[in-house]
C-alpha cells in the first residue's frame, strides 16, 4: 500500500499545492492559447514567411529540418543537411529565426525549400508549416522525417541513422522515447523497478527526429492534427499538445512503432557492463534541470556503491530526465546512437563539463567541428563555466 497523505513529505505536499495553483492561474490563458493561438499565427504571423527554392530535388522521402540559429548557421547545420541529401531525402529547411543572406547562400544548395518564419509555437510550430509546404503531396510521400537541431547530429563514428530508422520497418521510427517509467523520488532510486511501457500517461517520442511511414501520410487525420495543432510559446503545453498529443494519436491507432534507442532491456544492458564502466556511466549522468536527483547522485558517488545501486541510480536518472538526456555516454558509445543533445551545454556546469567530454571524444573533422560549436555555445551562453568554479 502507499503512503498516507498524512505521512506524505512537506516538500511533495507543497510541490502539489503549488503546482495547483499555477494551474488554476494559467487555464484561462490556456484556454485561450488552445482556441485562438494557431489562428492568430495564421492571420497575423504566417504573411511574413519567406520562401525560397532550393537546388535539391523532390524525391519520395521528405526531410523537415527545424533549425534555430541564433548564433549563425553552424558546420554541423550543413553536415546534417549533407547527410539527409545522401540518404535520399530532400531537405526542406525551416528556420524559427530570419537567415543572413550568407547564411541562407549557404543553405539553399543543400535544400529543396528553405522557409523562414516567425519564432512561434517550438519545434512543432516551425514543423506545422514545414508539413503545410508539402501538404499537397504528402499522402503519396514514401517517407517523412521530422528533424530539428536541438542535437548534433549526425555524430561521425556512430550508427547510420536513417538506415536503421528505416530498416524497423514501421509506420513511425523514433530516435528515442521518454517517461515510458513513472519519475521515481530520487531518495528512493534503490527501490526502482524498471518496467518501460508505452501505455504510461507521460509517455512520448521525442521530437527531435521522427520518421514517418506512408501509412501515417496518407491518413487524413495526420494532415488534420497539423492544421488543428493549438499553437503556444509555453514549452510545457508545447510538449504535452506536441510529444504527448502526437504519439497518443500514433498509439491511439493500429500505426506500428519503434524507436532506435530502445530502452525496455535498459536494466539488463547496464547489468552486461565491467565494474568500471558501469562507474563511469554512472558518473557521466547528465543531470541538468533536476536539483533533488543532482544532490542524490553526488551523495551516492561519495561512497562505495555497489552494482546495483548505481545500476539503479543510473535508471532513476532516466526516469526523471530522459534518456536523450542522463544517458549520453552510454547511448552514444555503448549503443552507437548518433544524437547528442546541446542543451546541456549552457544548462548546468556539471552537464557542460561532461558533454564537452563526450564531444570531445568524437572522431574526426567533424567531430573537431561539433567540439568547437560546443565550446562555443558554452562561451556564449555561460561564460562564467569557463572560470574557476
Amino acid at each position: 500500500m502507499g503512503r498516507k497523505a498524512s505521512q506524505l513529505p512537506f516538500w511533495k505536499i507543497g510541490r502539489e499545492l503549488r503546482r495547483f495553483v499555477r494551474q488554476t492561474r494559467a487555464a484561462p490563458g490556456a484556454l485561450a492559447t488552445y482556441l485562438f493561438a494557431a489562428k492568430y499565427y495564421d492571420l497575423a504571423l504566417a504573411g511574413q514567411i519567406r520562401r525560397t527554392a532550393g537546388a535539391v530535388p523532390a524525391t519520395a522521402k521528405v526531410a523537415i529540418y527545424l533549425i534555430y540559429p541564433n548564433h549563425g548557421l553552424q558546420a554541423s547545420h550543413l553536415r546534417s543537411l549533407e547527410y539527409l541529401a545522401s540518404k535520399g531525402y530532400a531537405p526542406v529547411v525551416v528556420s524559427n529565426l530570419a537567415l543572413e543572406a550568407a547564411d541562407r547562400d549557404r543553405v539553399l544548395p543543400l535544400c529543396h525549400l528553405c522557409i523562414e518564419r516567425p519564432n512561434f509555437g517550438y519545434d512543432f510550430g516551425g514543423y506545422r508549416d514545414g508539413v503545410h509546404a508539402v501538404a499537397a503531396g504528402v499522402a503519396t510521400l514514401d517517407r517523412l522525417l521530422l528533424i530539428n537541431d536541438s542535437t548534433w547530429f549526425a555524430l561521425p563514428g556512430r550508427n547510420d541513422w536513417l538506415d536503421e530508422a528505416e530498416g524497423l520497418n514501421v509506420d513511425l521510427a523514433a530516435a528515442a522515447s521518454n517517461f515510458g517509467i513513472p519519475r521515481v523520488d530520487p531518495a528512493e532510486f534503490q527501490s526502482i523497478e524498471w518496467n518501460y511501457r508505452t501505455s504510461h500517461r507521460n509517455f512520448h517520442f521525442c521530437s527531435f527526429a521522427l520518421l514517418f511511414g506512408n501509412r501515417v501520410l496518407a491518413d487524413p487525420d495526420f494532415l488534420r492534427f497539423w492544421r488543428n495543432f493549438p499553437l503556444t510559446n509555453r514549452k510545457n503545453r508545447t510538449v504535452r499538445r506536441g510529444e504527448i498529443g502526437l504519439s497518443k494519436w500514433i498509439l491511439s491507432r493500429d500505426f506500428s512503432h519503434g524507436v532506435t534507442c530502445d530502452l525496455t532491456r535498459l536494466d539488463a544492458e547496464l547489468a552486461a557492463l565491467d565494474d568500471a564502466r558501469l562507474r563511469e556511466i554512472a558518473d557521466n549522468l547528465i543531470v541538468p534541470e533536476d536539483r533533488r536527483m543532482l544532490a542524490v547522485k553526488h551523495a551516492a558517488l561519495k561512497g562505495r556503491p555497489g552494482r546495483q545501486d548505481l545500476i539503479r541510480l543510473i535508471l532513476t536518472g532516466v526516469a526523471r530526465q530522459g534518456s536523450s538526456y542522463a544517458l549520453a555516454d552510454f547511448t552514444i558509445n555503448e549503443c552507437g546512437f548518433p544524437f547528442l543533445k546541446k542543451s546541456p551545454v549552457w544548462l548546468s556546469r556539471e552537464s557542460s563539463d561532461i558533454t564537452l567530454r563526450l564531444a570531445a571524444n568524437l572522431p574526426g573533422e567533424a567531430g573537431a567541428e561539433i567540439l568547437a560549436e560546443a565550446q562555443a555555445l558554452r562561451r556564449a551562453r555561460v561564460p562564467e563555466f569557463d572560470r574557476p568554479a
